[in-house]
């Protein structure tokens, strides 16, 4: 009994698993194939008739296609899998174009081999001189192949190469940014395919429309972002080659971002792609300072849920407080190893007047102090205990709370209780938080209420005042 070999292809089956895929696939892999060569032109031609689209890749490669049996061989070894700078690394692309093709040929410098329409293969001598050129016919919709045309309107043309799409040349792009990074790549290695870090270049490229992330010129997927990316080697693809992990993608938006922060408009620092960088741990301290000024101001300070006080404070004093459901774990967690931002307690937290410095109040702040019970008692009906200390660990000038007022002398100036508007400006304010905070409601209805009767207080009963 002859042996067989282990594994057989049912090219039915392969062909199911491809028709139901966006046919942008096809010209993806005929491209990529001629590209990943030694050449100086691609020519690439299409037409739709009659149902069938044809489809050629043309090129000059000296050598032409390297091995034929590549044609038609799954997951056969190739050198592309060592070379970094080369799309290739499966082999099967082309045999997922052929799947569901009517017929097709591969004409190049070791002969000619055409997939006839019954389904069999027949091998030539005939050859060229120079290059490969390979031709498809494939049943598909018009709508199928304006979907191909639409896909090669994404393609960026290597520099060293002329490519022509229908005659067109498809013009080189300059880049608006070129960067290097260490990214994740895969290569094989003693026989072994596996994922690796590598240094290479990352071309950005400004956009009006949709932005793509590219391997070496070919659109691999869309992505979220202002700027389109091509990554100049193998990225990390499954083998439909149309996808990407989120970790990758968050790691490539982080160096792009840490060399493009300065050009980030405010409206647009807040995107979720940016979001995704300063949430990596690649985002760099300067990328995160300036990220942080942009999204949300010069003044900003982090909301102490345990601190309403100093929340309300802040707000009041035109502070940006960052709320802890604003960002994410990651973000928080990059926020604070490289751009720490205070808290509303460090800066206006009063819980250190407790146990601040009691100072003896000279006679002009025994005056104030009275003067200050004696309107609590007017005109809100409250006994009130004035303090005087020195708090240099507190930015505030006074506080209240429990029907105490607590001047912070570490924050007056010296003839402060000289000024009875100062003073009573002060005490009105700090009494109105009886009734709320600066950003309340009841708090601002408090003040206007007590300095109305203030007002009929000194016009009825001046002698209140002496």
């Amino acid at each position: 009994m002859k042996a067989k070999s282990w594994f057989e292809v049912d090219k039915d089956g392969l062909k199911a698993l491809q028709l139901g895929k966006p046919k942008s696939y096809i010209i993806r892999e005929l491209v990529a194939n001629a590209w990943d060569e030694n050449i100086t032109f691609c020519k690439i031609e299409t037409a739709h008739k009659n149902g069938i689209a044809t489809i050629s890749v043309e090129d000059d490669n000296p050598e032409g296609f390297r091995d034929l049996t590549d044609s038609y061989t799954i997951f056969k070894h190739t050198i592309k899998r060592s070379n970094p700078k080369q799309r290739g690394r499966f082999n099967i692309g082309e045999k997922q174009v052929l799947a569901i093709c009517r017929d097709a040929k591969v004409e190049s410098t070791k002969g000619t081999i055409t997939f006839n329409k019954d389904n069999t293969r027949s091998h030539s001598t005939l050859h060229r001189s120079k290059g490969t050129k390979v031709t498809v016919n494939i049943r598909m919709s018009k709508a199928d192949y304006e979907e191909i045309l639409d896909a090669l309107k994404l393609y960026l043309s290597p520099k060293n190469i002329v490519t022509t799409i229908n005659g067109q040349r498809l013009d080189y792009k300059q880049p608006f940014k070129t960067i290097s990074a260490t990214l994740q790549t895969e290569l094989e290695s003693n026989g072994i395919f596996r994922k690796t870090q590598r240094k290479t270049e990352i071309e950005i490229h400004q956009v009006i429309g949709d932005s793509y992330l590219y391997e070496m010129q070919i659109p691999v997927t869309k992505i979220d972002c202002q700027f389109s990316i091509d990554i100049q080697q193998k990225i990390p693809l499954s083998i439909d080659r149309e996808t990407v992990s989120q970790a990758f993608l968050e790691s490539v938006f982080a160096e792009v971002l840490n060399a493009i922060f300065n050009d980030i408009p405010e409206e647009k620092s807040s995107e979720k792609w940016i979001r995704q960088a300063t949430s990596n741990e690649r985002i760099s301290n300067d990328a995160v300072k300036t990220i942080i000024q942009k999204r949300f101001g010069d003044k900003v300070v982090v909301a102490n849920p345990n601190d309403p006080n100093a929340n309300d404070t802040a707000i009041s004093k035109g502070y940006r407080v960052i709320q802890g459901r604003e960002l994410s774990g990651e973000e928080w967690q990059q926020f604070k190893d490289k751009a720490p931002i205070s808290s509303t307690s460090s800066l206006f937290g009063t819980k250190g007047f407790a146990l601040a410095q009691p100072i003896t109040p000279t006679p002009e702040q025994i005056k104030v102090s009275e003067y200050a019970k004696k309107l609590h008692k007017r005109l809100n009906d409250i006994d009130l205990t004035v303090r005087f200390v020195k708090c240099s660990g507190s930015n505030e000038s006074a506080d209240y709370g429990n029907a105490t007022l607590t001047f912070n002398l570490s924050h007056l100036p010296s003839d402060f209780f000289d000024n009875h508007l100062k003073t009573t400006d002060l005490i009105l304010h700090e009494l109105g938080h009886q009734f709320g905070n600066h950003t309340e409601y009841s708090y601002h209805q408090a003040l206007t209420r007590m300095a109305q009767e203030l007002i009929i207080i000194a016009l009825e009963d001046p002698k209140f005042f002496d």
